[in-house]
């Protein structure tokens, strides 16, 4: 929809909604229109507009659910009665153009993603949004039902000691959300991931701007900019001690706000991990880049195929006869603690994406870059 089109659209829907209410003389939906169109910061129109925008709607001429039909059913969709020549009404038997309806394929979308957002229906902001959505786009019961043909292979985040860990989990990354949307830094004591347990035990606490939030393999995981040497970091958020995060108060006894669109820029973080399979660098001062070379094979080897690399990932060597792909990727590893160290315990997130392919994973060289 162009810009003129969608302007003609909004005007349009504030004379229904004029109609609606119950309708008046030109001058009452003159005035009615244009102080709407001023309230939402848009310009206001003459009444050779206005009568220009009634034609379009009797002759169903703009963006509505019923565009799709030819011209000549379109005129006699929707009928405005003129009263003594001055009152403008409904008509009787008119029917009410509804605006941003779906089209067939987009209303199979709506199930889709309520079928996706039933896992955290237990959540009450997510209960309201699945209770409204058939309302809000017109979308029948019916329909909704196909919504069950949505299921997570995915294990639920559990704590045993916790019945209530995942919703927790979510309720802090929307708090975290909410961090990110008003640009405030924030604080949080947090366990490291090479450690067994969240306790406190090993607790580091971390002064930080919170950039993204990114979801893989069922965990969530902060990506944020470390206030202090400026460097990029990434938190598992159920590793956040007792999901407790503070916004960071100033001098000034307000928050410190940061320029997340100038570290955004600065950490590339909107192209960081992009396409990638998922192995994040470690932040430690003597973990060194390697070129790292990993062996699939059968039915490992298809899956790895039809995935998307990260410009610093790619296919070295495909054997169709033995089936096989051997893939390329930049990553650090820790120092070795002794000579011969095993690759894997160096750097967990690696041995956290082999763990997944078992013997049909192998990593057949590694270098120093």
């Amino acid at each position: 929809m162009n810009k003129n089109t969608h302007l003609k659209t909004k005007r349009i829907r504030l004379i229904c909604e004029f109609l609606t209410a119950g309708g008046g003389n030109l001058e009452e939906m003159d005035a009615w229109v244009n102080e709407r169109l001023e309230d939402q910061g848009l310009p206001t129109i003459g009444k050779r507009t206005l009568r220009y925008c009634i034609e379009s709607l009797r002759n169903g001429d703009f963006e509505h659910s019923q565009n799709q039909k030819n011209s000549k059913n379109k005129n006699n969709l929707f009928k405005i009665q003129v009263i003594n020549n001055k009152i403008y009404q409904w008509a009787v038997d008119s029917l009410k153009p509804e605006f941003g309806d779906l089209d067939d394929n987009e209303r199979f979308t709506l199930p889709f993603l309520a079928g996706i957002l039933r896992r955290y229906e237990s959540i009450p902001a997510v209960q309201k949004i699945l209770y409204q959505l058939p309302e809000i786009f017109n979308i029948s019961e019916k329909e909704m039902e196909s919504s069950s043909a949505i299921f997570h292979s995915g294990p639920d985040l559990y704590d045993a000691t916790n019945n209530q860990f995942e919703e927790k989990v979510i309720s802090c990354v929307i708090n975290i959300l909410r961090f990110i949307h008003y640009n405030q830094a924030i604080e949080f004591n947090y366990t490291p991931v090479s450690y067994y347990e969240n306790s406190g035990e090993k607790l580091n606490l971390h002064q930080v701007a919170p950039l993204e939030i990114r979801y893989y393999e069922n965990y969530y995981y902060l990506i944020a900019s470390d206030l202090k040497n400026k460097s990029l970091r990434t938190f598992r958020v159920d590793m956040i001690h007792r999901f407790k995060i503070d916004v960071m108060i100033g001098n000034d006894e307000e928050p410190i706000i940061f320029e997340r669109l100038q570290l955004e820029k600065q950490t590339s973080i909107k192209k960081l991990f992009k396409e990638s399979l998922g192995v994040f660098p470690y932040n430690v001062a003597d973990a060194k880049m390697y070129e790292i070379h990993i062996k699939f094979t059968e039915w490992a080897a298809s899956y790895m195929k039809r995935l998307k690399f990260h410009h610093t990932q790619n296919i070295i060597e495909e054997n169709k006869t033995e089936k096989y792909l051997i893939i390329g990727l930049q990553l650090r590893l820790k120092h070795e603690k002794f000579e011969g160290e095993e690759i894997l315990t160096r750097n967990q997130a690696l041995s956290f994406l082999l763990g997944r392919f078992g013997n049909y994973a192998t990593v057949v060289n590694y270098k120093e870059i």
